[in-house]
């Protein structure tokens, strides 16, 4: 019995070379057609969230370096943050985080702290860490937390500068990132899922019209199932591509159209298959009638030869019964011819 996992392996393999199981492939259930391509997305996302987690870690990693060496010491208690300078902190394009981040835990006028949400309002997304609260944009205007509020929420303890890079280290990264990479899976997992599905629904709508208009009649399910493995060899090469641009920088134009390109490809030779085996089943009809219309005659043939057979051995029985019936007579005849008659009886 076969294992799941060498029943996919087979599905993948044939997906990419081999085009003359797309016939096949068109006409297995649907559910283990979706069972395979979810098994496939898993896989990808699987790596794809490795990548993400593995950029994330080095931004991580160079913040808390930043945090280490450029931020002052600071501490956190009693709802209020404060910080051993007496210069506001301005940092910009902090990678994945913020665009703008203002640290300024002295005491400010109003006009002061407008000042900073202006300067905030500049940017796409950042915060503002106050004494009291934190003020964020997140691209759809500011919003206002005070630390109060926040510790209520989420049981904020006091800390240090010393206790916040001792939490950030060892088995405590080793959870977060654990942590992100659940979430980051999960978020795109199902990304990818509405992405690929929707790939499918257009591949098999063109796909549909293409052999509509190469005159084969195709079930539109049986075509959503021919697009699903097409995209087999696509997802692979969007997941190298994703590699090497994570490792390399390397980037390529126009990658989309060139993944469906891809797809459309092994959709159209799948079509060339069916019409193929279209015509092949067709000429083997063909021979089937033939050979069964020879048969036919040659029965008709040996039914004639049979009867005009019996119609000859009746007509010897019939030419031997009258030969016995007429030499029955001349017995007959000869034996009243040798009767004496009158005076000699």
């Amino acid at each position: 019995m076969q294992t799941k996992e060498n029943t996919f392996i087979k599905k993948l393999i044939s997906s990419i070379k081999d085009f003359e199981k797309y016939p096949e492939m068109a006409v297995e259930s649907f559910r283990n057609v979706c069972k395979y391509i979810v098994m496939l997305i898993a896989i990808f996302t699987l790596i794809v969230t490795a990548l993400s987690v593995y950029d994330v870690s080095k931004d991580i990693n160079s913040g808390i370096e930043y945090f280490k060496n450029e931020i002052p010491n600071l501490s956190f208690s009693n709802n209020r943050l404060t910080v051993e300078t007496t210069e506001p902190i301005k940092i910009t394009n902090i990678p994945n985080v913020f665009d703008m981040l203002i640290i300024d835990t002295n005491e400010l006028t109003n006009e002061q702290i407008n000042s900073y949400e202006s300067e905030l309002k500049k940017h796409s997304t950042g915060a503002i860490l106050l004494s009291d609260k934190v003020i964020l944009n997140l691209g759809n205007g500011t919003i206002t937390y005070t630390y109060e509020k926040l510790v209520q929420s989420y049981k904020i303890q006091d800390m240090t500068k010393e206790t916040i890079l001792n939490y950030l280290s060892g088995s405590n990264m080793i959870m977060i990132y654990v942590g992100i990479y659940i979430m980051s899976y999960i978020y795109l997992f199902i990304a990818y899922l509405i992405s690929i599905f929707m790939d499918i629904v257009i591949l098999g709508t063109i796909g549909y019209v293409t052999a509509l208009i190469m005159r084969i009649r195709i079930k539109f399910i049986a075509m959503l199932k021919i697009a699903i493995h097409s995209l087999t060899l696509p997802i692979i090469l969007n997941l190298l591509y994703i590699i090497v641009q994570a490792l390399f920088g390397f980037k390529i134009k126009y990658f989309e159209i060139m993944y469906i390109a891809v797809a459309y490809i092994y959709i159209v030779a799948s079509i060339l298959m069916i019409k193929s085996d279209i015509i092949k089943r067709g000429q083997e009809l063909a021979k089937i009638v033939e050979e069964q219309e020879r048969v036919k005659q040659e029965l008709e043939r040996k039914k004639e030869e049979q009867r005009q057979k019996e119609e000859e051995e009746q007509r010897k029985k019939q030419e031997e019964k009258e030969k016995k019936k007429k030499e029955k007579k001349e017995k007959e005849k000869e034996g009243l011819s040798g009767q004496p008659q009158g005076e000699n009886a």
